[in-house]
Order: structure tokens, then C-alpha cells, then sequence
């Protein structure tokens, strides 16, 4: 169980990352509206987040 929970987060930094590289125009190039490639970073980056901080009260409640 405890590799799936370090799988867990490192998909949530890899979300957060993603997001970022999104929002900064690595990946999504002019071609695509900006308000898209907006939306889709933060969507990306608050998935991350959310990943984070669910794994981490798992954790927690297993723990109790």
C-alpha cells in the first residue's frame, strides 16, 4: 500500500506540473485560444491539488 500512496502524489505533482507548463504555453501552442489554454491549466493544476490532499487524509484516516 505504500507504493500506491507515493504513486498517488507523484501523479498529483505530475498534474500540478503539468497545469503549470499549460498555463506558461509549453504545450498548447497559438493555435488553441488562450481562455482554453487558461482553463484547462488551472483545471489540471486544481485535479493536482485535489489528488494531493485526498491522498494525504487517506493516509491520515488510515493511520487513526
Amino acid at each position: 500500500m505504500k507504493v500506491m500512496r507515493y504513486i498517488a502524489y507523484f501523479a498529483a505533482i505530475l498534474f500540478i506540473i503539468f497545469g503549470i507548463a499549460i498555463l506558461a504555453g509549453y504545450f498548447i501552442k497559438e493555435s488553441i485560444p488562450e481562455q482554453f489554454r487558461i482553463m484547462a491549466g488551472i483545471v489540471l493544476i486544481l485535479y493536482g491539488a485535489f489528488r494531493f490532499v485526498t491522498t494525504f487524509f487517506k493516509k491520515n484516516q488510515n493511520n487513526v
